[in-house]
């Protein structure tokens, strides 16, 4: 009996054997089937494995988005419920220009591997995608950091006799003797290191107290919820950063990159760094920036929304850019799609 039993199943592995040798995959079945799919006309394989955002930090299957908007938004950090994001000891914005800083270094070192945060053109200056071209160079990241505010211009040469004079008269005398060629020098010098434009100090409130949010509202047919997929964080400098009193986009990074670095940067200090501040228990570190963006502990308004002329909502409906009317268009545009989506999960 046993004798029997031994010769079929040593019957049963010949022919598996000898089946896995005629298809030519060896042991692994789904390469078998890729080079089915190669040869006849059936959906990919990796269809199913399609996601909707590239740089998703979770990302959803495309057969799951039941339905899905591009959504641009502002956090300021003037409003109360944003200040935590903006505390004294642990600031967004220094966490993201220290990310970006290391990345900066990694290639003046020439490292080979990426450190920190990539920056990136924005999409104002017109790189609406994350390539290697859109890499943002060093000078030019310090340029978008200067405020401009605090430039002072060409120097007004009807002022120079009266410079010339002050100058001969400054510390005893000692430039006394000096010719105006020399004096001209000096006072040159000293008015293009007190008028040229100072950098934006993100350990001073104030200074950069607005990111801008580019997300994807989904809806994930495949748990009947809707999810927040976050794309990209922009810096924003403020209004009272620029001689035309308008915002201007410095430095966009993608969502992930600034996720892992926030990770990184809260497990190497032990929690002291990179730590939504909370105002209710303010001893509590455990939910860092990454976290803090998952549970949705900010307050935003909508800017833009996909459309077919990707247009904002100021063009949209033709109000002034700080007019009070846009901010409630903007709401009441989030309280539709809320609405939608709880319309979706009912069907």
């Amino acid at each position: 009996m046993w004798r029997k039993l031994s010769c079929l199943l040593l019957l049963v592995l010949s022919v598996s054997v000898l089946a896995q040798e005629e298809e030519g995959t060896g042991i692994d079945p789904a390469k078998f089937l890729r080079t089915l799919e190669s040869t006849t006309k059936v959906a990919g394989l990796n269809s199913a494995r399609k996601i909707h955002n590239d740089f998703s930090v979770r990302p959803i299957r495309d057969e799951d988005v039941m339905f899905s908007i591009r959504l641009w938004s502002k956090l300021n950090f003037s409003e109360k419920m944003n200040q935590p994001w903006d505390a004294k000891d642990s600031r967004i914005t220094q966490i993201l220009i220290n990310g970006i800083k290391e990345y900066y270094t990694a290639k003046n070192e020439a490292l080979d591997q990426v450190v920190g945060i990539t920056p990136y053109q924005t999409m104002e200056n017109g790189f609406p995608v994350f390539e290697d071209d859109a890499i943002m160079l060093e000078e030019d990241f310090n340029k978008g950091m200067s405020d401009y505010s605090t430039q002072q211009g060409n120097y007004d040469e009807s002022q120079r006799p009266r410079a010339r004079t002050a100058l001969k008269l400054r510390d005893g005398g000692i430039y006394q003797n000096y010719t105006n060629a020399r004096l001209d020098s000096i006072i040159d010098l000293e008015y293009a290191s007190t008028s040229a434009a100072k950098s934006l100090d993100p350990a001073v409130k104030g200074n950069l107290n607005v990111l801008l949010i580019e997300e994807d509202l989904i809806f994930d047919r495949n748990e009947s919820v809707a999810k927040w997929d976050i794309v990209s964080i922009t810096l924003i400098a403020p209004s009272t950063a620029s001689a035309d009193g308008t915002e201007r986009e410095i430095v966009r990074v993608k969502y992930e990159d600034f996720a892992n670095y926030v990770e990184k940067v809260f497990a190497e200090s032990n929690k002291n760094k990179g730590y939504w501040y909370n105002p209710r228990n303010p001893r509590n570190k455990e939910i860092n920036f990454s976290h803090a963006f998952d549970l949705r502990l900010f307050s935003s308004y909508i800017t833009k929304f996909q459309n077919p002329d990707d247009s904002n909502i100021q063009t949209l409906y033709g109000k002034a850019e700080y007019d009070y009317s846009i901010i409630e268009l903007a709401r009441k545009k989030r309280n539709e799609l809320l609405e939608k989506m709880h319309n979706l999960w009912e069907y």
